[in-house]
């Protein structure tokens, strides 16, 4: 069984849900954010493919890993590389709260008309042509493909727009 959870955005993740694990798999500061088992494999993803194998090996011998992921871990996170690597009923996922709903909480506006999509590790392109064609749209960012080139993007060429950066 895989455990992931959802962690940091809102309140801190369920500690006796990682009690126990013999691998953790999460980025740095998921990792440094919660108290691991003593005798557990810490892997800090970098490139996902060598931590699938190392998450593989473990459940090869029913091993008990647990992977931290930001907010929902089902959106446009990595639930969906280990779904497909592992099968979906090899998934224990609790979610957290998204970015996306936090953000708009936050601002007080409600975002069950908005269109979500990424730009992390994506063509940044396909990101702006969204937030073209629709009012309200949340884009996930990343390096390379974060608010200052997306607003510059959308500056050429958009008329008004109202453009909240959310960060953390």
């Amino acid at each position: 069984m895989i455990t992931v959870v959802g962690t940091g955005t809102g309140a801190p993740p369920d500690e006796s849900l990682i009690a126990g694990a013999e691998l953790v798999v999460g980025g740095r500061r998921h990792l440094d954010a919660v108290r691991l088992p003593g005798t557990a494999e810490r892997v800090v993803l970098g490139p996902l493919a060598p931590a699938l194998d190392v998450i593989a090996a473990y459940v090869g011998e029913e091993r008990r890993v647990v992977v931290l992921a930001s907010g929902d871990p089902g959106f446009f996170g990595i639930v969906r590389a280990l779904a497909e690597r592992f099968g979906p009923d090899l998934l224990d996922v609790r979610p957290g709260v998204s970015s996306v709903a936090a953000a708009f909480a936050r601002i007080g506006l409600p975002w069950d008309d908005a269109v979500v999509v990424s730009a992390h590790g994506r063509d940044l392109r396909t990101a702006v042509n969204v937030c073209r064609a629709r009012p309200k749209t949340a884009v996930l960012t990343g390096p390379g493909a974060g608010p200052a080139e997306l607003g510059a993007a959308l500056a050429r060429t958009s008329g008004d727009r109202v453009l909240v950066v959310a960060s953390a």
